[in-house]
């Protein structure tokens, strides 16, 4: 004989409420995969957005100066940087001043040690530093960027 199979109004209401739960949940973590995917596409647009013209540039040359020792080997690192004024008379003023600008440029290189340099902020800290020293030598303008054209850290 065939048996009844009867539901109760409960275990009804439990299975509904649990299809709800996971059509949200499934929903949920969709938006947050397809999120993160576009990521990159705002990324662009910042990118896009923080683009330029260069301003006239300045060879500062290229420096090789032993760093602050961290260990037992002494290391060193070499260097090209170029320097990026906000006008052109910031160009002929870092011209003049070339010798202080050196001077500076190996002050500071020569207090950075491997580690600081191999962290991930350690080329934009050392960056900020050199910027920040050559525009208080300034007079007029100021320097927006700094570019290391070599960079060997050995």
């Amino acid at each position: 004989m065939a048996k009844k199979v009867e539901l109760d109004l409960k275990v009804i209401i439990g299975i509904i409420a649990l299809v709800i739960i996971a059509a949200v949940g499934s929903a949920y973590s969709t938006f947050i995969i397809f999120s993160r995917g576009s990521a990159p596409a705002d990324q662009n647009q910042a990118a896009s957005a923080s683009k330029r013209e260069i301003g006239p540039i300045f060879d500062a040359g290229e420096f090789m100066v032993n760093l602050m020792p961290s260990g037992a080997q002494p290391h060193y690192i070499r260097t090209g940087i170029m320097l990026e004024g906000s006008k052109e008379e910031v160009v002929d003023e870092l011209d003049k001043r070339t010798p202080q600008v050196r001077d500076l440029v190996i002050k500071l290189l020569r207090l950075c040690t491997v580690e600081e340099l191999r962290t991930a902020n350690g080329l934009d800290n050392l960056r900020t530093e050199i910027i920040t020293g050559i525009n208080d030598l300034l007079i007029s303008g100021e320097v927006i960027d700094l570019y290391f054209v070599d960079l060997i850290v050995q």
